[in-house]
């Protein structure tokens, strides 16, 4: 008797203490409630704000769907979901002073007018803010020749994406986002023929096209008629060139013998032409105005001349640095834009279309994806841009001012030679006379039996004073031996690697900085050594033509840690020029032929690849306070790799499951045993801290993924002692449904749980970051 009175005194008093609980859980879930309101309200506060401000800012965008193609280019897919996140974006930091951005589209279907409708309909939109898009050259001088005089009166900032900067040199609120045919791209052409010693040039262009017509004209003029030894003008016949044209051009260009072509009669109809002067016995070098992956591979493969073009974005083997940055935060199939099915294409009813198939995995990298994926990322750009200019009108700007203030930041602060606006995905500034984008194309050759494209020798940038300089373009290699000794916390790895590059008189090793390589404290020097193997010329080992150097040393990494430590990280050598007068542009061997092979401790090597970023050095002199950018290419040779989580699982997951298993199991201990099941499950809660405490601390801005278990953890074990807790409580057992709730809380939803957990963390490692 005595033994079980005491037995219930004891559980008197446990029941008192639980007892004693309930007002404090009363008080957390008053204080839950309270931050759940404080957050409505929060909410409902900043719609009232930007009601107060004012009616959101429109956004007109134009975009053009091909209806005709059996799959879709993805274009105006890229530009909705890139613009769309922009939006989003800009208008979480408080869109423009407080007042919202809205984006609306206008699709012209390729029809001039639609597209002058579409313009009628964007300018009658209320706080219009700027108007972007319109990338035909032919569509845009239609719709500058029908409505100049309202666009005018609008004095709303139009940001097209025309090549033509002629049809719009009167209108001073219209922008081209694209290089220009007369200024930038025709002047790139003739300063390459001259620097390669061609002398003999002849022409072939489609007469009708606005584009091809602009680019020749200029290059024509520049050139002089000494150096022109044919210019061909053609028009189409329908879909192609006019078979008795094609042959009096190859009848003529056999008699002239010309040192190059340049051809500018669209991709589809180049290869005909090429074709037909080559039967001919006409091999001369081609220009072509167009891309050459347009032609077939046996074209390409057995031409017996070098084949060039103009690139702007899609380059070989080299991609957008920031872009596959922010491309890679993503899923996979998240950034897959090109090559969905177009069902309301003719060609599916008259069977000219045929079904493709289906592949399980699509590189969002490839080249079509990426022309997609490089139009969005204008548009993203120019709506980020607008925004950010129509900002620094200031707080009670009217709309007039702020159409002033963004023409103002593309003629002033975001000019050719004194700024630019650093996009989320590239770089932009405006030459203030043309209103052009200054992004000089650069140039790309198809050696005779190379069977790749790739940089050309040559390349050109515009500096300060508006003319082009030639820049060198190293054909370089970066093989990695090894990358070890890996430190999250001072964000450094050490790195052992050969840099091999094509020799020339002028590529060197002493040209190139290493621009993440770590800075010493104690002698403000790289801590990088470097050692020559080999300096070209005649060798037993290695090419003749070939420099190779062998680089150790220790490099800077941003490590992105909240995912660890299932986490993916970029380990990047990153090259600059060291010298403005000494600017080059890299060009790495294709992937396929790199060595894939890289020895690290804890690192599995997922994928490489090089990237090109575009970059400047802001400069303001403090006397004049005259502002200056000097621009310059810098280059990535990138490994994501993966870390080893064997020894995570060994010394963290395995004990925190075991961990879990003997709290859970804890609570099948009839509850007359009260005290060893909150025994048990207190020490498996301290048990999970002092492990948590035991593991190395990473110097991290955000919950790591590691630390995300623990607090689950942490939390499932509280859960198990809170309800053990409630469950011998009088007023919750004698409810029977409560009783029974909290029972299969205990038994069934904390698997459950362990489970939704597990799925979160699979879903979490599955991206890696960039």
């Amino acid at each position: 008797m005595y033994a079980s009175d005491q037995s219930k005194t004891a559980s008197q008093i446990c029941l008192g203490r639980v007892g004693s609980l309930l007002p404090l859980a009363l008080f957390i879930l008053i204080v839950i409630a309270l931050f759940v309101l404080l957050a409505s309200g929060t909410a409902r506060a900043q719609d009232e704000a930007q009601a107060a401000a004012g009616p959101p800012y429109n956004i007109a965008l134009f975009t053009s769907t091909r209806t005709e193609e059996c799959y879709s280019r993805g274009y105006v897919e890229a530009i909705r979901k890139l613009t769309g996140e922009e939006q989003v974006r800009i208008n979480a930091y408080g869109g423009i002073r407080g007042r919202p951005v809205s984006l609306h589209f206008f699709d012209d279907f390729l029809e001039e007018t639609k597209t002058i409708s579409n313009m009628r309909s964007a300018l009658a939109l209320p706080n219009l803010l700027a108007v972007i898009g319109l990338s035909s050259s032919t569509r845009g001088k239609a719709l500058f020749e029908a409505m100049s005089p309202e666009l005018r009166a609008s004095n709303v900032p139009f940001l097209t994406d025309v090549s033509v900067n002629g049809i719009f040199k009167d209108l001073p609120n219209v922008f081209s986002t694209r290089p220009s045919q007369e200024e930038e791209r025709a002047p790139i052409v003739t300063h390459f023929l001259a620097q390669m010693g061609f002398q003999r040039v002849a022409f072939v262009v489609r007469d009708d096209a606005v584009y091809n017509k602009a680019l020749v004209d200029a290059v024509s003029s520049a050139l002089g008629p000494d150096r022109i030894t044919a210019d061909h003008r053609v028009l189409l016949k329908g879909d192609t060139l006019d078979p008795s044209d094609l042959e009096a051009i190859a009848e003529d260009l056999k008699v002239k013998q010309p040192d190059l072509i340049l051809v500018a009669v669209g991709s589809a109809q180049t290869e005909p032409l090429i074709n037909k002067i080559r039967d001919a016995g006409v091999t001369p070098a081609i220009f072509m105005i167009g891309s050459l992956d347009r032609l077939s591979s046996a074209t390409r493969d057995t031409y017996p001349n070098a084949m060039y073009e103009l690139a702007s974005d899609d380059l070989p083997e080299v991609y957008n640095e920031r872009m596959r940055r922010v491309a890679t935060q993503a899923a996979p199939g998240a950034w897959i834009f090109e090559g969905q099915k177009n069902p309301t294409a003719p060609g599916w009813a008259d069977g000219s279309c045929k079904e493709e198939a289906e592949r399980s995995f699509r590189d969002p990298f490839e080249h079509a994806n990426l022309r997609a994926i490089n139009s969005g990322s204008k548009f993203a750009d120019m709506v980020a841009l607008v925004s950010s200019a129509a900002r620094a009108a200031g707080p009670d700007a009217d709309l007039p001012t702020r159409h002033l203030s963004i023409v103002r930041a593309l003629t002033t602060t975001y000019a050719t030679g004194r700024g630019a606006y650093r996009g989320r995905f590239q770089n932009w500034s405006f030459d203030p006379q043309t209103r052009v984008a200054s992004r000089p194309p650069l140039i790309l050759i198809l050696p005779q039996g190379l069977g790749r494209k790739q940089l050309a020798p040559v390349q050109f940038v515009r500096v300060r004073n508006g003319e082009f300089r030639r820049i060198e373009t190293f054909y370089v290699d970066v093989d990695m031996i090894r990358a070890h000794r890996v430190d999250e916390n001072e964000r450094s790895f050490f790195a052992e690697f050969y840099l091999s590059m094509h020799a020339t008189d002028t590529a060197s090793i002493d040209k190139i900085d290493f621009t993440n390589a770590y800075l010493d404290p104690r002698t403000n020097g790289r801590q990088i050594t470097i050692e020559e193997l080999h300096g070209g010329g005649s060798s037993d080992a290695f090419p003749a033509t070939m420099k190779v150097y062998k680089v150790n040393g220790r490099f800077l990494f941003q490590p992105d840690l909240e995912t660890y430590p299932f986490d993916t990280q970029r380990f990047a050598i990153e090259i600059q020029p060291k010298s403005d007068d000494a600017q080059f542009i890299v060009q790495p061997p294709p992937l396929d032929l790199r060595d894939h092979t890289v020895a690290s401790d804890d690192w599995n090597v997922e994928d490489q690849y090089v990237g090109i970023d575009e970059d400047y050095v802001p400069i303001v002199n403090a006397y004049t306070h005259e502002p200056s950018a000097v621009p310059f290419y810098k280059a990535s040779y990138v490994w994501m790799m993966k870390r080893e989580v064997t020894d995570y699982f060994l010394r963290v997951v395995v004990p925190l499951a075991f961990i879990l298993i003997v709290a859970y199991v804890s609570i099948f201990i009839p509850q007359s045993h009260f005290e060893a099941i909150i025994t048990i499950q207190v020490t498996a809660l301290l048990s999970a801290v002092a492990l948590y405490l035991s593991l190395p601390q990473l110097d991290s801005d955000t919950a790591t993924l590691s630390d995300r278990i623990f607090l689950f953890d942490y939390m499932l074990v509280s859960l198990m002692i809170v309800i053990s807790i409630m469950r011998i409580n009088n007023r919750v057992a004698s409810r029977r449904w409560l009783s029974r709730s909290l029972e299969f809380i205990h038994i069934g939803a904390i698997p459950a749980l362990v489970v939704g957990i597990a799925y979160y963390v699979h879903t979490m490692t599955s991206v890696p970051p960039a």
